[in-house]
């Protein structure tokens, strides 16, 4: 009692209030001040910002959690030089920490002490002869938006945080009443994507990959589609963001896979040498899970299905963020027979990189090159130049979102001869996609 009676007579904060490890305010103290400040006027007008490290989690697991610590308590030293003299520096959360703006409910003001903290924090770090480079995210509630608690405001801050992350990082965000509605549709989707895997309400449609010389099926792309009983059958762009966010990802990727591979099991029976290689999509959950590798296995041993007829598409951007581990096990499945295909090749920011330290079999032409690659002498350089590195590295290349005959003329004449799209089929049930088979040409 006697050491808080001392701390309130010196103005400094006793003990128990500050953050063991960086010297600022403590979570709890900092609610306490905030609450005070939101109870200190009818209708208060200030600002708290939410600091988080960009990719912090990641930084951890590659530097050890001793230096993780270390950039946290330099983070909370250049906060308090790069606010405002009367601001309150609280660390409310692993790497976040809390920035009350006691004076200042201006949104340019606010933004202003965002742009210069995150100036601040982005500066190199010098630790025990090593330099490192962090940046930061920045969630805005400017009062009286935000809530009437400390714990509201609090979490108006939290979701512009997550926006701003989202949206990229190194950025700031101002929360907005949306947000809040956002956050509970999508956490009512992601409840109602939990019953549709219970229920059995995903569908696989296959969408023929075609040889463009003449016309034979060499493949098809599982995609999946959801037969949602009220709003009837729902494209991925409805639902999949929130699938791959969700708990229930890994489940509804296993389920793919496993369905997948039964199709191509049955084709393979029935159209031998002639059956169509099935491609599929792997969530990032799945990728995560030691397990991917004995699954894949299981299933193809299960079925007795060649590996050659089961092709792993997977984006770039979620192969870089995936350590050694998953490399390790989809070129042990590449070793198997198994196809890996990089989709959507050339969206990602480090593409020929990627190739040098990610072997593939094929790559994948976005879609978004392909739609004016016949008008549009950009894309068409793209395009050919996708198709160059492909044709020089040995690599098969294949172009997604092929609906008209002049966009398959100009892949021909440039060397690019596989395409999927509607000029040869929209994605289809597996019993169409036989007939499909049956009828072509040989």
């Amino acid at each position: 009692m006697v050491a808080r009676s001392e701390a309130k007579a010196t103005g400094a904060l006793p003990p128990a209030d500050l953050d063991p490890l960086t010297g600022v305010v403590a979570r709890q103290a900092f609610l306490k001040r905030l609450e005070t400040r939101l109870q200190a006027d009818a209708t208060p007008r200030f600002a708290l910002l939410l600091v988080g490290i960009d990719d912090f989690r990641a930084f951890n697991d590659m530097h050890g959690h001793a230096e993780g610590d270390l950039i946290l308590q330099h983070v909370a030293r250049r906060l308090k030089d790069a606010s405002p003299r009367d601001a309150v520096i609280g660390r409310v959360g692993g790497d976040e920490f809390g920035v009350l703006l006691t004076s200042i409910s201006d949104p340019t003001l606010v933004r202003h002490v965002s742009a210069a903290i995150q100036s601040m924090l982005s500066a190199p770090y010098e630790m025990a002869g090593r330099r490192h480079h962090v940046l930061a995210s920045v969630g805005a509630c400017v009062l009286p938006a935000g809530g009437d608690t400390a714990s509201d405001v609090l979490a108006a801050s939290s979701l512009a945080l997550a926006r701003a992350k989202h949206d990229g990082g190194r950025t700031i965000r101002f929360f907005k009443p949306q947000m809040r509605t956002d956050v509970t549709t999508r956490l009512s989707l992601v409840q109602a994507l939990r019953e549709a895997y219970a229920q059995r309400q995903f569908e696989l449609l296959y969408q023929p990959q075609v040889d463009l010389r003449d016309g034979r099926v060499l493949g098809a792309e599982a995609l999946m589609r959801w037969r949602h009983p009220t709003l009837g059958l729902l494209t991925p762009a409805a639902f999949i963001d929130a699938l791959a966010a969700s708990s229930v990802a890994s489940d509804v990727g296993m389920w793919l896979l496993h369905t997948a591979c039964a199709q191509a099991r049955a084709w393979s029976l029935q159209f031998g040498e002639e059956a169509p290689r099935v491609a599929i999509n792997l969530f990032a959950a799945q990728l995560a899970e030691s397990r991917l590798l004995t699954e894949v296995r299981h299933v193809l041993r299960a079925l007795e299905l060649p590996p050659s007829l089961l092709e792993i598409e997977i984006t770039e951007t979620i192969a870089l963020q995936q350590g050694d581990d998953v490399s390790d096990q989809l070129q042990a499945l590449r070793r198997d027979g198994v196809t890996l295909t990089c989709d959507d090749f050339g969206t990602g920011y480090a593409s020929l990189s990627f190739l040098k330290t990610f072997p593939v079999d094929r790559l994948k032409i976005d879609q978004s090159f392909i739609r004016n690659v016949v008008d549009d002498g950009v894309d068409a350089a793209i395009v050919n130049s996708v198709i160059t590195v492909g044709n020089s590295l040995g690599i098969g290349v294949v172009a997604e979102g092929v609906e008209t005959v002049g966009q398959r003329d100009f892949l021909l004449a440039n060397g690019c001869y596989e395409a999927q799209g509607y000029l040869y089929g929209r994605p289809m049930a597996p019993d169409r996609l036989t007939d499909f088979l049956r009828n072509q040409p040989r």
